[in-house]
């Protein structure tokens, strides 16, 4: 999973919402919290 600045991600655990501001370009990783991979929560597409 890369990160890409801007991208949101929600812990379906304790409700944390981590934003990406600096994404560091390693190789793919998975943001964790409460011992769970966090979700990347989604833009809501407009119109």
């Amino acid at each position: 999973m890369v990160k890409k600045k801007d991208e949101k991600y929600k812990c379906e655990e304790c409700g944390l919402v981590v934003v990406i501001d600096n994404p560091c370009g390693c190789s793919p990783c998975d943001l964790v919290c409460c011992t769970v991979p966090m979700k990347e929560l989604k833009k809501k597409s407009e119109g």
